[in-house]
């Protein structure tokens, strides 16, 4: 839900082939850059370059992890040195996409490096009075929490537990939570909206067979066509949609500040 820039899962897989990058132990090669880790082809790889790459020092890193970035440093070694014997690294095309790839890594990292706090609860209740219209239901709509469990006999208990405040099973991880859902009315089944009709709020569904176990709906609230949302129900709505307006300003001020810094002229012929 949580839309934390492309750089935070490209940094994440990047440590986990860095940290992979890391020393074989024992080659016996060396060079004016400390010990070479590996070879492949016309392609060396020290330790000194590895360490500088990852930022650690190489005994700070699991030996399995070690072996698997040299793996991967070898694969690509190899690649690269094919694609430049077939002449690829020249091909315009090929090295318009690296260039444009490059570009947009780099733009993960310098928005990653701007400021990107979560939205506060007085500013997701601010954007909430001021779209309050906004979230006028047109149609019935039900407020959900969903629970699953294994075994029958354990939504048994948890069923009959939860109408009580009682929620010792989920903490103990007999049964998961599986959040709460904002359900128009067609979307669950006239069978299963008749049953939400007939609870009131607070009350739990009948068990049903749901993916290799089992299923109860807890109701938190009915709104009926032309009523409004209240917080609760639009909460995570209303911070997914803070969270792409904070993204696009990021994204904006980035591009400012880069027209700022690096004067920008275009001069293409008119079209005859």
């Amino acid at each position: 839900m949580k839309q934390w820039s492309l750089w935070r899962r490209l940094a994440k897989a990047a440590f986990v082939l860095a940290a992979a990058s890391i020393s074989v132990a024992g080659c016996g090669l060396r060079s004016n850059e400390g010990p070479l880790i590996a070879r492949a082809g016309s392609r060396t790889l020290s330790q000194t370059e590895m360490e500088t790459a990852i930022g650690l020092p190489l005994d700070s890193v699991p030996e399995a992890e070690r072996r698997r970035w040299v793996s991967s440093w070898i694969e690509r070694a190899l690649v690269e040195q094919e694609a430049e014997r077939r002449g690829l690294d020249k091909d315009a095309d090929l090295v318009a996409k690296v260039r444009a790839l490059r570009a947009e890594i780099y733009r993960a990292r310098l928005l990653a490096e701007m400021d990107a706090t979560p939205p506060t609860d007085s500013t997701i209740a601010g954007y909430y009075e001021t779209h309050r219209q906004e979230f006028l239901r047109s149609t019935d709509a039900f407020l959900i929490e969903l629970f699953w469990a294994e075994e029958r006999s354990v939504m048994n208990r948890f069923r009959e537990q939860i109408g009580r405040g009682d929620t010792t099973l989920l903490a103990a991880g007999r049964v998961s939570s599986e959040g709460k859902w904002l359900a128009e009315r067609g979307e669950l089944g006239e069978e299963f909206e008749r049953e939400l009709e007939s609870l009131s709020p607070g009350a739990v569904t009948a068990i049903r067979p749901y993916e290799d176990g089992f299923r109860v709906a807890r109701l938190a609230e009915k709104f009926p066509a032309g009523t409004v949302l209240d917080l609760s129900a639009v909460r995570d709505e209303i911070e997914e949609r803070l969270i792409v307006e904070q993204s696009r300003a990021r994204q904006d001020s980035l591009g400012a500040y880069l027209r700022h810094r690096y004067p920008v002229n275009v001069n293409l012929p008119e079209s005859p």
